[in-house]
C-alpha cells in the first residue's frame, strides 16, 4: 500500500491517488492535469471520498489525491509525536508529502472536520492553493449536544481500547454515521458503516489502535476541530473560497454562523482593499446532511467541479465585480432528498484490514445515545442505577442522535 515516510515525524502517511491515465493506485500525478486534494472527516479515512474518485467528470479531468490522517485508516503511527497532532499539524505534514510527490499546487476540498486542515493549508501555503472548498465545516460555535456527545465518545474510546473491547467502538462509529449522514438508512450506507466498524475492530486487534500512541492522537485531533481560522486569517486568504452547507445538517435546524463569518470577512476585506470584493461565497444545498459529498455526490460533485474550473481574473486583487449570491439550491425545505450513493467501482483493498475481526453484535439503533446502547448491552451494575441515570442527564450524555425534521 502506498505510504510516504514524513521526516521528523512518527507518521507514514497512506494515500490514494488517481490520475486520468491511471485510475487505480497511481504512484505519481499526471502533470498535464490539475490536482484535487481531499481531506476526509474525523474517524473515517480517505476511502470516504470514493464517490469523487468514481466520478468520471472528476477522474477524467483531474488528479485526485487523499491522505489518511494520523491514527486514521492505514496511516502508520510509529511513536509519540514531538508536536501536538492537530488538524493544522496534519496540514503541515501533507505539505511535506506534496513536496515529496512533486505536486506544486492543488485545489483543496475538505468535508466536515476535514475542512480544518484544508483551511489551514490554504492559509499557510497560499502559493500552493488554487481554490478552497469546505463542505459542512465545523461551526465556529459548536452546539452543546454535539460537544457533549464528543466528550462522551472520547471517554468511551479510552476505556474501550484499554479493555480491548470492540463493541463500544462500534457504537461510536454508528453515532458518527447517524449524526453526519442522516440518509444512512439506505442499505449501501449501512454497509459502509459496517465496513468502518470492521476496519476499527481490525486496528484494535492488530494493536494499531492502542492506548499509548494512537488514542492520544485521535483525541488531540478531535479537540482541534474548534481551531478554525481567525477573522484576520480569513481576510488574508488568497485562494477563492466556497463553503457548502446542507439544510439538514444534524441537530441544528438552522445555522447562519458561516454566513455571518463570510459577511464579516467581506466587510473587513473591502475596508482594507479600497472596496474590492474577496472571492468567497456560501452555497446551501437543500435537504442534504453534513456528509453530503458521500451521500449525494450527484449533487455535490458538479458544484465542486464548477467552482474549481470557473475562469477567474488574472489579477484577482483588482476584481471589483460582485460575487454571485449562491443562496439556497433546490427544494421547498420539507422533504429530505434521497441519497444517491452508489457501490464503489474499486472496493477497498482487503490488505487495509490487516487482522480479520469478528462481526459486531449489533449497530446503534436510531434515537439512542452511546450511553444508552452500552447500558443496554452490558447492564448497569456499578453503583445506584437511579443516581447513574441522574448523573448522565446532568452531564448531558443522554443525547438523542435521531434527526427530527420540523415541518412548518
Amino acid at each position: 500500500m502506498p505510504r510516504l515516510i514524513i521526516p521528523n515525524t512518527p507518521f507514514d502517511l497512506f494515500y490514494r491517488l488517481s490520475t486520468p491515465s491511471k485510475r487505480d493506485k497511481a504512484s505519481e500525478i499526471d502533470k498535464k492535469y490539475e490536482t484535487i486534494l481531499l481531506f476526509h472527516p474525523f474517524w473515517v479515512d480517505s476511502f470516504y471520498f470514493y464517490p469523487q474518485f468514481d466520478d468520471p467528470a472528476l477522474y477524467e479531468n483531474y488528479n485526485l489525491l487523499a491522505f489518511d490522517a494520523p491514527a486514521h485508516g492505514s496511516t502508520k503511527v510509529k511513536g509519540i509525536s514531538p508536536d501536538p497532532v492537530t488538524w493544522a499539524f496534519f496540514a503541515g505534514i501533507v505539505k511535506e508529502a506534496l513536496t515529496m510527490l512533486d505536486i506544486t499546487s492543488v485545489h483543496l476540498v475538505g468535508s466536515t472536520m476535514g475542512s480544518c486542515p484544508a483551511m489551514h493549508f490554504a492559509s499557510r501555503y497560499p502559493e500552493m492553493s488554487r481554490t478552497l472548498v469546505m463542505i459542512g465545516p465545523p461551526a465556529p460555535a459548536e452546539a452543546t449536544n454535539w460537544s457533549l456527545t464528543f466528550r462522551e465518545s472520547m471517554h468511551i474510546l479510552i476505556n474501550a481500547v484499554k479493555a480491548k473491547d470492540p463493541e463500544p467502538l462500534d457504537a461510536i462509529t454508528s453515532v458518527i454515521f447517524d449524526y453526519n449522514a442522516t440518509s444512512h438508512c439506505k442499505r449501501l450506507m449501512k454497509d459502509l458503516e459496517e465496513e468502518y466498524i470492521q476496519l476499527t475492530r481490525s486496528r484494535l486487534l492488530s494493536g494499531e489502535l492502542n492506548s499509548d500512541i494512537t488514542v492520544p492522537v485521535i483525541i488531540s485531533i478531535a479537540l482541534s476541530r474548534k481551531q478554525l481560522l481567525t477573522l484576520e486569517e480569513a481576510v488574508n486568504l488568497r485562494p477563492p473560497v466556497l463553503i457548502i452547507q446542507g439544510s439538514h445538517e444534524g441537530w441544528e435546524e438552522h445555522d447562519d454562523q458561516w454566513k455571518v463569518m463570510l459577511e464579516e470577512t467581506h466587510l473587513a476585506y473591502a475596508e482594507r482593499n479600497q472596496g474590492r470584493i474577496c472571492d468567497s461565497r456560501i452555497k446551501v444545498l437543500a435537504h442534504l446532511p453534513r456528509w453530503m459529498s458521500l451521500t449525494s455526490p450527484d449533487i455535490v460533485n458538479p458544484v465542486i467541479k464548477q467552482f474549481i474550473s470557473q475562469p477567474r481574473p488574472v489579477n484577482p486583487d483588482h476584481d471589483t465585480s460582485p460575487i454571485p449570491d449562491e443562496g439556497h439550491v433546490g427544494g421547498d425545505g420539507r422533504a429530505r432528498r434521497r441519497s444517491s450513493i452508489k457501490k464503489p467501482l474499486s472496493p477497498r483493498d482487503t490488505l487495509e484490514f490487516g487482522v480479520q475481526p469478528q462481526p459486531p453484535q449489533g449497530i446503534v439503533p436510531k434515537g439512542k445515545s452511546i450511553g444508552e446502547v452500552l447500558d443496554a448491552r452490558h447492564g448497569n451494575d456499578d453503583g445506584d442505577p437511579i443516581q447513574d441515570e441522574q448523573r448522565r442527564r446532568s452531564e448531558g450524555v443522554n443525547v438523542q442522535v435521531e434527526v427530527v425534521m420540523k415541518v412548518d
